[in-house]
């Protein structure tokens, strides 16, 4: 069985599970024991109708006791739990009219889905992810909201970081967000740049499904390229020739990536520096992420001296250039792995490795 082969049994597998899991959940879950009901008090015997004196007028007559109401008919009165807010892998998932246990089940399972989501991201090429999406789009949903629990307890979000310095740009600035998300930028700056968001899945009004390795944009028509922890695919190579292909010459990469996924950050920016960029800020002061940023100096060459401004030559109908190895496509056209890039081993772009952030079970 080939690898596409496998990994489609895997999905047909996972998918099966977590629909057992739903009918589970819709079923009523794990039942618990049922309280006793409580019992009736018996009533007295039937006394010979006869007129109410005065007296008896006066008493408040007794009343039946009302049946005790099931089970079922409590729990659904009571008020849902909220979902945990925990720094786990699990998304939000709606909990209405679930119990503690059933809403402890949702979190696991959607907690699973994000993960192995996840995995497919980091371990797979950007061409088959697009595949996935586009067959299933609810795993955006549950992608993004899995990974925003993630974010949400960083000392800082990069994308915050971004914004506080992208705002500063003059009017009219145009960036392209590659990996978008959510489309935060675009959501913050539109009103005074064009911000261009892609992503797998157009989540929302603001944002183009595409493979970020082949955006719709004309070569060197950006002011700025970001990348905010979007270098997911093993290809990730392909995204940043990308964002090199659109990018203005003078033009502006920005790349914000989990510290944790880069073995040497020195051989890192020479890897990038080698597609034709210069490194013009460095910092790796937060704990969770680091931050790069380069200007585009030329077309890459694919060597070692491509800070001083060496650089490929990049076809501007948009093909791919001939930089260093890192991918199996250029920008349009299929090619081996050892030759995507060019220049093949020995080259700066074979040091341009990122480990795939994998979240464990807890």
């Amino acid at each position: 069985m080939n690898r596409a082969s496998q990994q489609k049994q895997k999905l047909r597998e996972a998918l099966r599970k977590a629909e057992e899991a739903k009918k589970l959940l819709a079923s009523g879950g794990v039942k618990t024991p049922a309280e006793p009901q409580q019992k009736p008090a018996a009533s007295k015997p039937a006394v010979a109708a006869q007129k109410p004196s005065a007296a008896n007028a006066k008493k408040k007559p007794s009343t039946t006791p009302a049946p005790v109401a099931s089970q079922s008919n409590r729990a659904s009165k009571k008020t849902a739990p909220a979902a945990a807010s925990t720094a786990s892998a699990a998304p939000a998932a709606s909990t209405a009219g679930f119990s503690k246990m059933q809403a402890e089940m949702q979190r696991k399972l959607a907690g699973s889905k994000f993960r192995w989501i996840n995995e497919r991201l980091y371990t797979t090429e950007s061409d088959e992810a697009v595949r996935l999406f586009k067959a299933q789009p609810e795993l955006f949903r549950i992608y993004h909201d899995g990974f925003s629990s993630q974010v949400k307890d960083w000392p800082a979000n990069p994308v915050d970081v971004f914004i506080s310095d992208l705002k500063h740009k003059p009017a009219g600035t145009v960036i392209a967000d590659m990996g978008c998300g959510e489309a935060v930028l675009a959501a913050t700056l539109n009103a005074t740049m064009t911000v261009h968001s892609f992503d797998l899945i157009a989540g929302n009004e603001l944002i183009t499904a595409c493979d970020i390795a082949h955006v719709p944009l004309k070569a060197s028509t950006v002011d700025v390229v970001v990348f905010c922890l979007s270098l997911m695919g093993t290809n990730f190579a392909d995204f940043l020739r990308e964002g090199h292909r659109i990018l203005k010459t003078g033009g502006q990469l920005k790349i914000a990536e989990v510290i944790s996924r880069i073995e040497n950050l020195d051989q890192f920016i020479d890897g990038i520096a080698s597609m034709g960029f210069k490194l013009t800020k460095k910092d790796s002061s937060n704990k969770m992420f680091v931050i790069v940023e380069f200007t585009k100096t030329g077309n890459a060459k694919g060597g070692h001296n491509a800070k001083d401004g060496n650089a490929a030559q990049a076809d501007k109908s948009g093909k791919g250039g001939k930089g260093g190895k890192g991918g199996k496509r250029g920008q349009d056209t299929a090619q081996p792995a050892a030759t995507s890039a060019g220049s093949g081993s020995g080259s700066a772009l074979d040091k341009l490795k990122l480990k795939p952030c994998l979240y464990k079970r807890r």
